[in-house]
């Protein structure tokens, strides 16, 4: 399995490489902007290389990762309100 697009001929595709989502709080999302881009990264690039790290060391990126993980969303709808209860 290849670890990342970049090491070969292909360029990523949205039609063969389907979208990863995520969404970040506005104040993350602006805090990990403005962090990479001191760096000369792009949150783009960033998620791209911590997606190779894992595929290439599972054990040690996840390690690391999960200090940071965030708690686990809420599946299915929200449960229907009573109709006796008051509003």
């Amino acid at each position: 399995m290849e670890a990342t697009t970049w090491q070969t001929d292909q360029v990523p595709d949205r039609h063969r490489d389907p979208t990863v989502t995520a969404r970040p709080s506005q104040e993350v999302k602006g805090a990990v902007t403005d962090s990479l881009a001191a760096h000369g990264w792009t949150v783009a690039e960033a998620v791209i290389a911590a997606l190779a790290w894992i595929v290439a060391d599972p054990a040690k990126a996840l390690t690391h990762l999960t200090a940071h993980r965030p708690p686990p969303k809420k599946t299915g709808r929200p449960k229907k309100r009573d109709s006796q209860s008051p509003t």
